[in-house]
């Protein structure tokens, strides 16, 4: 295991491996819809996923658009017309998540 120096001179043994495999911090992802920045989705824990926004907004009864995982970009794209109410729609989600 290697070994890292604390700020007073104390050693403190890490395992990399198992810290590799857990969430230290949470994820999170970009919302766009149709280029435009939305919010954030932030994961808070191991149960949550990207695809929730897909479940939040088919509850919603939106289903004609497209998304994209780009990185930490969700990228949506939606029929013009469809895009404003979808895109409020998000933003109220992602706000009280």
């Amino acid at each position: 295991m290697p070994l890292i120096n604390g700020s007073y001179g104390d050693m403190f043994l890490v395992n990399l491996t198992q810290h590799a495999n857990s969430k230290i911090s949470h994820d999170r992802y970009d919302v766009y819809v149709n280029g435009d920045f939305v919010g954030h989705k932030t994961l808070l824990t191991q149960t949550e996923d990207i695809t929730d926004v897909n479940d939040f907004l088919h509850s919603q009864g939106y289903n004609r658009y497209e998304a994209s995982l780009n990185g930490d970009h969700f990228e949506i794209r939606a029929e013009d017309e469809t895009a404003t109410d979808l895109a409020e729609a998000l933003q109220i989600y992602l706000q009280t998540r």
